[in-house]
């Protein structure tokens, strides 16, 4: 099966575009909080904010248990067209949507309500577009293109941190803000009109002559399996949205830098994570996943403590360059960790297990990320605090992979030309057999 680059097109075009309707409002958090919520408490309207950025995360579960269902039943296609119109359609409210100081309290709810919307629909796309990527390509080129995609995601990133930094330039009018949603809004319907053109995936097309099972039965024979990629996923989300969400305001607030120059600091890390993100996806195909992310986990927890020195200096370019270090090594984990999470598990259930288990892990830990991180850096000590969370983030990540390693082991896989694919031959990839 050669590289569909059709298939590969719809997913980096789709993925760059949902993930930019999501991250717009984590990136403009800071922005927001005086206008959607009680302007008269600062320090509150900003912990409200990051609240409802954390609430979008708390809905992805359900996302990933209605989009996964639908996935696996009907189609890997009709979930992700589904997920991108309800993406749309909730970035739309946002940018419509009075202020508080137009319609009050009805502002924040509103806001809450449309968060959740969000989170939803990022539950059934994150997973969903690697999946589609994947079943269409060839095993031994299967870390190039999901490379790519997982790039792409950093590309939405990137592309919310451009258009938040355009629009909150000082010659632009106060209504400057509504734009990048306005912009999502619209180039979502690119999203949804390249992913109705694509093949629905092969594999998906073979097991639908397989009965369905019930929703927990299939993935809840893997449960080791399933909370392990659960944990690394909770660890890859705490680096991600504590370096792009959160930093940038942290710098903001120690250097007292101006919202313009706060929101280019996503862009240069976000740009170094899409660099990375396509480097390790092509090298994981020779290394295999597993052992890529042991040496990423491990390089990144590591130079936590030695990086994050650098934050007590009163040098600007210096903490961003330390950022930037602390970025792209936390995609030597984090890319191959979302390529095994969607390959491990059998086309049968893939997407409501691959799903459900990185969207619980993001959820829990790095939906909580910003204001877990607020938190720590309100003490006096607070850089050091900060290293000792992406430090323990480092931890259960190396712990996820030695779960798993020890897993295969246990149940003597290692014959098994799915798991010898795993540690880095080019075999083909075989069903996850159940537990025992």
């Amino acid at each position: 099966m050669k590289l569909n680059k059709k298939v590969l097109g719809a997913s980096i075009i789709g993925g760059t575009l949902e993930i930019y309707d999501l991250t717009v409002y984590g990136l403009m958090a800071s922005v927001l909080a005086p206008i959607f919520f009680n302007p008269a408490n600062p320090f509150s309207s900003l912990i409200q904010s990051y609240g409802a950025f954390c609430v979008g995360f708390l809905a992805r579960p359900l996302g990933a248990v209605v989009f996964g269902h639908i996935g696996d039943l009907l189609g890997r296609k009709v979930a992700l067209v589904l997920s991108a119109t309800l993406m749309g359609l909730s970035t739309l409210a946002l940018a419509l949507l009075p202020t508080y100081e137009t319609i009050g309290v009805w502002a924040s709810i509103s806001v809450f309500v449309i968060r959740i919307l969000q989170g939803i629909s990022v539950g059934g796309e994150y997973t969903g577009g690697l999946i589609l990527t994947i079943e269409h390509t060839s095993p031994e080129k299967r870390g190039k293109a999901g490379g790519l995609v997982v790039a792409s995601y950093m590309g939405g990133v990137f592309l919310g941190s451009l258009t938040s930094f355009l629009f909150t330039l000082p010659m632009m009018p106060n209504w400057g803000w509504r734009m990048p949603f306005v912009f999502g809004f619209l180039i979502a319907g690119v999203g949804i009109y390249v992913r109705k053109k694509i093949q629905e995936s092969p594999e998906f097309v073979v097991k639908k002559k397989v009965a369905p099972g019930s929703f927990f039965q299939d993935f809840l024979k893997t449960p080791t399996v399933f909370l392990s990629c659960m944990g690394a996923a909770g660890a890859g989300g705490i680096l991600s949205y504590t370096l792009v969400v959160y930093m940038p305001t942290y710098l903001k607030n120690t250097f007292s830098l101006s919202t313009t120059t706060a929101m280019f600091i996503p862009i240069l890390l976000t740009s170094c994570m899409m660099i990375g993100h396509f480097s390790f996806g092509c090298l994981s195909d020779k290394t295999g996943r597993l052992q890529l992310m042991k040496i990423g986990g491990l390089l990144t927890t590591i130079s936590i403590f030695p990086l994050f020195y650098l934050f007590t200096s009163d040098m600007f370019i210096t903490c961003v360059v330390a950022l930037l270090v602390v970025s792209f090594l936390s995609t030597m984990f984090k890319c191959p960790m979302n390529l095994f999470i969607v390959e491990v598990f059998a086309p049968t259930y893939r997407y409501r297990a691959a799903a459900l288990s990185f969207s619980l892990g993001v959820s829990i830990f790095g939906g909580t990320a910003p204001l877990i991180a607020s938190w720590l850096a309100s003490f006096s000590n607070g850089s050091f605090l900060l290293s000792c969370y992406f430090f323990l983030a480092g931890l259960m990540g190396l712990g996820a992979v030695k779960f798993l390693e020890a897993h295969f082991r246990e149940k003597n896989y290692s014959n098994n030309e799915r798991f010898a694919y795993r540690m880095g031959s080019n075999s083909d990839i075989l069903p996850l057999p159940e537990e025992g």
